[in-house]
């Protein structure tokens, strides 16, 4: 690996080798995680080391490919310092600096050529000494990065540059106006005539799991089930609160080392007879309450995106009254109806039209999602179908099985289904309960699984039945 140093009026050229940088096999990353704690999650040195394995073999073994899929033979991705691009850690970033330039060149072989240009030294500690081929400095320099991306790319003549821009997709569209405006000046016209939006680049670089991706994200899936059941444990009915339970869950996922996810997650909602109180309310759970969990957690940049329910058991009580129980199994109906649906190379508002037109024929009313906050007690049968890709963000670059609504959805919405990719099954279903006078239970559902060859595939088992909280705390069954 050539490391250069570059400064006002003088080249330094260091070529360093550092035994550890070749690419870890599955077998050896996988390994990296017996050191545990109470969720098994590995501590932060062997975290790095198990990011870095994944980083080699996504850039060695899937990037190429979705380059020439798409005829881009250079990807730049440039950021800086506080306002890093959003694939900065799949590629391996660390720290940007001034301007720091992830170069990828497709150079007719059977290797990508990978340079890293950067104010700062990267120390080995890093990801990119180990996955780049070349990593340039320019430290505090009066004409800084310009030089050296101008004489990166002449050399190589790209005839098409892709950058991360993109009108649709907010993973790729890293690049702010002014970096582009900068790429445009540092190389000259002739090449920012071939600037092409990389967003199906990006799209196709993320969907492409490699193994150990699975590995990682099954675990995530395991803690994130594990750490929603724990926080239904802690309720005292009459005294919890939903926000509680909301501060209870944020301070858990700190102490195994995990984080909460992104987009709303870590909300508790309670069902009183029909009735939604407001999210992460004050309101104590009380029995005979219904209480549903939004949430996430994140780790090594990959983030669930789940739903779990629970009842809360009135003294005397076993079981969930009978209509309730009858309508979580209609909602596990509707799942398997929804996954018989998700098949690979199907288009997502085309895989949402055949499964509203299966519900339509069981006489359900179709809605959208209720993000703004539209979520409506009512009286008649009612269903909200909204799933979408999880992986690298809860909301992820892939396809969205939801209306044909770009605006609202962007392009995701006529993306097709990828094999490997992990999916979000989500939908709404409202059931009327005879004892809440006709009142419906706007059961939430909601999880994440791989997307197999003809189907969805459960990487852990799906809530099968509700979660049960006894009258004085604790739950009816063990985790």
């Amino acid at each position: 690996m050539k490391i250069k140093y570059f400064y006002v009026t003088f080249v330094i050229t260091c070529v360093s080798l550092i035994s550890s940088c070749g690419t870890n096999t599955d077998e050896e990353i996988a390994n990296l995680s017996s050191m545990s704690n109470d969720y098994d999650v590995p501590d932060v040195r062997t975290q790095v080391e198990l990011k870095r394995g994944i980083v080699q073999k996504k850039i060695n073994e899937v990037l190429l490919n979705a380059m020439r899929i798409h005829g881009i033979d250079m990807w730049i991705v440039i950021d800086r310092e506080n306002n890093e691009d959003p694939l900065h850690d799949e590629i391996g970033g660390h720290y940007s600096g001034v301007r720091g330039a992830y170069i990828f060149f497709d150079r007719g072989t059977q290797d990508i050529e990978k340079l890293f240009v950067g104010s700062h030294q990267q120390p080995s500690t890093s990801i990119p000494p180990h996955v780049y081929d070349t990593l340039s400095y320019y430290g505090y320099s009066k004409d800084g990065l310009t030089p050296i991306i101008r004489e990166i790319v002449h050399q190589r003549q790209p005839q098409k540059i892709g950058i991360n821009q993109s009108s649709t997709l907010p993973e790729a569209d890293g690049l702010t106006a002014g970096l582009r405006d900068f790429l445009k000046e540092a190389l000259g016209v002739e090449y920012a005539d071939r600037f092409t939006s990389a967003e199906l680049l990006v799209r196709d670089f993320r969907l492409q799991k490699v193994a150990m991706e699975t590995i990682v994200f099954t675990d995530l899936m395991k803690w994130t089930d594990r750490w929603m059941k724990e926080g239904f444990a802690m309720v005292v009915p009459n005294k919890t609160t939903a926000a509680d339970l909301y501060w209870w869950m944020e301070q858990r996922a700190r102490e195994v080392r995990l984080e909460t996810g992104a987009s709303g997650s870590n909300v508790a909602r309670i069902i009183r007879e029909g009735e939604q109180l407001p999210l992460a309310s004050d309101h104590p759970i009380e029995p005979g309450d219904i209480v549903s969990i939004d949430s996430g957690l994140k780790y090594l940049g990959y983030e669930t995106d789940y739903k779990r329910t629970a009842y809360v058991l009135k003294p005397g009580e076993s079981e969930p009254p009978d209509s309730i129980q009858k309508a979580w199994q209609t909602t596990i109906s509707i799942s398997d109806v929804y996954i018989k649906e998700m098949v690979p190379g199907r288009v997502g508002h085309e895989v949402w039209a055949a499964i509203v037109d299966q519900v339509r024929k069981r006489g359900y009313r179709v809605v959208g999602p209720d993000a703004g906050g539209r979520a409506a007690t009512d009286t008649r049968l009612e269903i909200g179908v909204y799933g979408h890709s999880v992986g690298n963000n809860s909301h992820d670059i892939g396809a969205r099985i939801a209306q044909d609504l770009p605006f609202a959805y962007g392009e995701r919405v006529r993306f097709p289904l990828v094999e490997g990719e992990f999916v979000s099954v989500e939908f709404h279903l409202s059931t009327p309960i005879p004892e809440w006078d006709g009142k419906t239970w706007y059961s939430r559902f909601e999880e994440n699984a791989r997307l197999g060859a003809q189907t969805v595939e459960w990487l852990i088992p799906r809530q099968e039945k509700l979660i049960l909280i006894q009258p004085a705390g604790g739950l009816k069954t063990s985790l």
